[in-house]
């Protein structure tokens, strides 16, 4: 008989927890949970964890990302590759973007002029 009740608990504590956190969502956020393409209980769950991870100060800022960018560009061979990768993530030179994150992606093109070979 305790194990029926617990587990009507867990549920009704789960459900809770969803509904709770879905008033402290963006609408944004919500709108992102309602497209048919996504899995609702999934997307609301990472969105409940965000929202907690936002709330202990535990997401990364914008300056995290630009270090985890050029960290991969030390991954490049020394020399001309590093340093075009690195001037993409920073957007130095003539770097250009194009496209968007909800587009899908945004591509840093930067173009460098290299001598002929002889």
């Amino acid at each position: 008989m305790k194990r029926p009740l617990r587990s009507v608990m867990k549920v009704l504590l789960a459900v809770g927890a969803t509904v709770g956190a879905t008033s402290t969502f963006a609408a944004s956020d919500l709108d992102r949970c309602n497209d048919p393409r996504v899995d609702r209980t999934a997307c609301l769950r990472e969105a409940a964890a965000a929202q907690d991870a936002k709330s202990r100060g535990k997401l990364n800022s914008t300056g995290g990302y630009d270090e985890n960018a050029l960290a991969r560009c030390q991954r490049q061979p020394a020399g001309t590759a590093r340093d075009a990768c690195e001037k993409r993530v920073t957007g130095a030179g003539d770097t250009q973007v194009r496209g968007s994150v909800q587009g899908g992606g945004t591509i840093r093109r930067n173009e460098m002029q290299v001598p002929a070979s002889k």
